[in-house]
């Protein structure tokens, strides 16, 4: 399922690229760079790359594109392949005190995926795909990375099946997006919004610790976890699967 994200507008020079806001940036020791290159996960440090990925499609933003500028420049773009590589990544960052923003398709208009104090930028692209579907249940299991048009084409073509969100951003955004986000689509009314849609969660908390939520019969057994980190925008821990209802398509 490859995709990658959609810029918004093209810099006038991306290789001169600067921040536009004041914060004091956190830039990673080389010793750092190199841990994280050991656990396999990809590590850009070219400014154009940086620069296109410290942006969403924040309208003020992009009249800084002119200028080359950007809210805030990531200091490192890491870009895992596999869950592990996320988990190491963030026990890492975690012990060196280096921040990390989580992004993929980056196609929110408020900045809320800009890495404000620098640090690490965590592309999630590369975990994508559809890891099975369950067609007595009606449940798919996805990568957080999975873009949506990619999810939908794939899961209507090959499993005859639908989730049914389909909001604007459909195509320039990932199925981890719609969850930290909590997003809605143009079918919610007949679907659910995403919140409703979700049945489980794969999860890497801050120190590198995974969680799995979910899948468990209704019960009075505390909070419900899906319901904490859907909406949380990677405050909380990263997204990096969910099991989703499906539907099947007539025909």
């Amino acid at each position: 399922m490859p995709a990658e994200p959609t810029p918004p507008i093209a810099f006038a020079g991306a290789a001169a690229v600067t921040s536009r806001l004041s914060a004091t940036p956190v830039v990673p020791e080389d010793a750092l760079l190199e841990r994280l290159r050991s656990t396999g996960a990809e590590v850009r440090l070219d400014i154009a790359e940086r620069a296109e990925a410290s942006r969403d499609w924040w309208p003020l933003a992009m009249g800084w594109a002119g200028t080359d500028q950007v809210a805030a420049l990531a200091a490192a773009v890491v870009a895992p392949t596999e869950v592990e590589q996320v988990a190491e990544v963030l026990r890492l960052c975690h012990e060196a005190r280096v921040p990390v923003t989580p992004a993929a398709g980056r196609s929110g208009v408020v900045g809320g995926s800009v890495p404000l104090h620098g640090g690490v930028l965590l592309d999630l692209c590369g975990l994508a795909g559809i890891r099975s579907v369950d067609r007595e249940s009606n449940v798919v299991d996805v990568l957080a990375g999975t873009f949506g048009d990619v999810f939908e084409a794939e899961l209507q073509a090959e499993h005859g099946r639908t989730v049914g969100h389909w909001p604007q951003s459909v195509a320039l955004s990932t199925v981890g997006g719609w969850l930290a986000c909590r997003g809605a689509g143009q079918l919610s009314n007949r679907y659910g919004k995403i919140e409703d849609i979700v049945i489980g969660l794969d999860v890497v908390l801050a120190d590198g610790t995974t969680l799995t939520t979910g899948g468990h019969a209704r019960q009075s057994a505390g909070p419900d976890l899906n319901q904490l980190f859907v909406g949380s925008e990677g405050t909380l821990g990263v997204i990096t699967g969910a099991r989703l209802r499906a539907h099947p398509i007539a025909g």
